[in-house]
């Protein structure tokens, strides 16, 4: 499901969108309903599905004037499934109990007081917003951009995340020097492992920086690591089995997407261990020509334990791009800057199906070591699984995978997660450990890795739409105020550069703050950011740009296509008008 939970500072309730809120429409993803509640200070809107998890009241949600009780997502406890009464798992709860899943528990009373308990690892997010009026807490950004009416009073371009722009261009899958932003700058996200509660009306968050690992798993690691192995691929059988089983009336057959890669060979491993054992119908699927490793690679898998095998062959040998400006307003709307047009996914289609398969992708908390990359996981990857449905099944992504891959960081060992893949499929499905992965071994066995790294993971893609004088006049509200000092913008007036060439050409940033701490001489920086004006190479006119593999490294090309995203939709002030634009479009 996806909510929003807004504390009220005072009686006023003229800035909310109430009509929009009451829409099941209103969330990125359609519900077949909007729910409303309100106890003490807070309003809250739950949009539930009934596709695969049912969220029906009972089960998923209650509310009554004394409390709201609310579950979002697969939760078990103590290794079993939980109560499906949600007053009995309330009940039961206590500060002993193990939760393990991907989820979101909520309690709020009617005097504002409450909890909020998520996994420290989760494809679910949050979303925090405070103003003079209300504090919000919300799973989907546009639930808080269109449904608090002030946003509307700006384009999105004054609201953008100078911050948060550059991050997304020049630390794209490194480490974010602002984690908690968003591309709006009054929206701030809450990560799961953060401390999360209700106070007399209040939302409260503390931010963590560290995750503790349970020191019974850090012993049994170091005093007895074969036992933990056992005990941990038993843990996933029963996890997968329990909650499959529990599942099955609502879907007809499991689909797993198979790499060549380790994260989905694991989940493939497990899953056709529990589907062949409840004659679950399982079919894995990979996309891509016959001839790519990943192809290549899923084909031996299934062939090797006899599994149902779908290859979906792209129509062209490319893979699509943005190629209008509507391909970017998509991208946006769906992914609200988490991701980009540089992962363009043309089949985006906001629409609940009749869902009767449960889709299952590989994901990897095990490789998750440090809190950057664990903060990485509930910002791109989950933006990414969760964007046209709802439902995930946590088979990697628990707790005791986490642990495994703070254990495997602090070794300071390249790759030290592969010990989990290698020991995993070992017990599950040592055929598997004779087949290569792509561009990549395992230091455990004597495989060769089936081609390299780079042509693995390649694939061309059609040329995409660049527009440099949009991008500039679209985003200069927002470029103009970066840092550039009086100084600065007259040296950039002088030689005719524009703040977009400012923004991703760093040399020219080191050369004016050398003028401004007076390192240098105004001449010789006049001749300096001549230079290198001569020398930029990036296209200024309205163009397609054919990304090649050695484009993909160019450092500016890419960068630009992440722009345009944010460009497209700068004059807009509303989800609900993007929405509008790319469908018109």
């Amino acid at each position: 499901m996806h909510f929003i939970l807004i504390g009220k500072k005072n009686e006023n309730e003229s800035e909310i969108n109430e009509k929009l809120l009451n829409s099941p429409e209103a969330p990125g993803l359609i519900s077949r309903k909007a729910i409303k509640y309100e106890i003490g200070n807070f309003l809250i809107f739950i949009y539930p599905y009934d596709h695969i998890d049912h969220e029906v009241s009972g089960y998923s949600y209650s509310c009554d004037s004394d409390e709201l009780l609310l579950i979002n997502g697969l939760v078990n406890v103590n290794h079993d499934l939980r109560d499906p009464d949600i007053q009995k798992f309330f009940q039961q709860l206590d500060d002993s109990s193990q939760l393990m899943g991907d989820y979101q528990v909520i309690k709020l009373d009617k005097n504002g007081n409450g909890f909020i308990k998520t996994p420290s690892i989760s494809i679910r997010q949050l979303f925090f917003y405070e103003d003079e009026n209300y504090t919000v807490l919300s799973t989907d950004i546009k639930l808080i951009v269109d449904g608090i009416s002030k946003f509307k009073l700006k384009p999105f371009v004054d609201h953008f995340d100078i911050d948060f722009i550059e991050d997304s261009v020049f630390r794209e899958w490194a480490t974010r020097n602002y984690p908690e932003s968003t591309i709006f700058k009054e929206i701030k996200r809450v990560f799961p492992h953060d401390i999360k509660y209700f106070k007399e009306g209040k939302i409260v968050i503390e931010r963590k920086d560290s995750i503790e690992i349970p020191q019974w798993f850090r012993d049994k690691y170091r005093d007895d690591k074969s036992k933990l192995y056992d005990d941990y691929y038993e843990f996933l059988l029963n996890f997968t089995e329990i909650n499959l089983l529990n599942l099955r009336e609502n879907y007809k057959k499991v689909i797993l997407g198979l790499t060549g890669g380790i994260d989905s060979r694991l989940n493939f491993a497990i899953l056709h261990k529990v589907c062949k054992k409840h004659e679950i119908p399982f079919v894995c699927f990979v996309t891509g020509n016959d001839t790519h490793p990943d192809v290549v690679l899923a084909k031996k898998l299934t062939e090797t334990i006899g599994v149902e095998f779908q290859i979906n062959s792209p129509e062209k040998k490319v893979r699509p791009n943005t190629t209008s400006f509507c391909d970017y307003a998509q991208t946006f709307f769906m992914s609200w800057g988490d991701f980009n047009s540089k992962n363009f996914d043309p089949g985006y289609n906001r629409q609940i199906n009749g869902l009767d398969v449960l889709v299952l992708l590989g994901f990897d908390a095990y490789k998750r070591a440090d809190i950057p990359k664990i903060r990485a996981g509930n910002r791109w990857s989950a933006r990414r699984a969760l964007y046209s449905k709802n439902f995930f099944f946590p088979l990697l992504f628990t707790n005791y995978d986490l642990w495994f891959g703070l254990l495997f960081g602090e070794q300071k060992q390249k790759d030290a997660y592969k010990e989990l893949a290698y020991e995993i499929l070992k017990r599950s499905e040592p055929k598997l450990l004779d087949i290569p992965l792509a561009g990549d071994s395992l230091p455990q066995v004597d495989v060769e890795p089936y081609l390299t790294t780079a042509d693995s993971k390649h694939h061309a893609k059609e040329p995409f739409l660049w527009d440099y004088n949009l991008v500039k006049k679209n985003l200069k509200p927002l470029l103009s105020k970066n840092d550039l000092g009086t100084k600065g913008k007259l040296l950039l007036s002088l030689l005719r550069i524009s703040e977009l060439d400012y923004f991703l050409n760093k040399k020219l940033e080191e050369k004016i703050d050398l003028y401004r701490e007076k390192k240098i001489p105004a001449l010789k920086c006049i001749k300096e950011l001549w230079k290198i004006k001569k020398s930029i190479n990036y296209p200024k006119t309205k163009t397609r740009v054919t990304m090649t593999k050695e484009l993909m490294k160019d450092p500016y090309i890419p960068k630009l296509q992440i722009l345009m995203d944010f460009a497209i939709v700068a004059d807009k002030r509303s989800f609900e008008e993007v929405e509008k634009f790319y469908k018109k479009n």
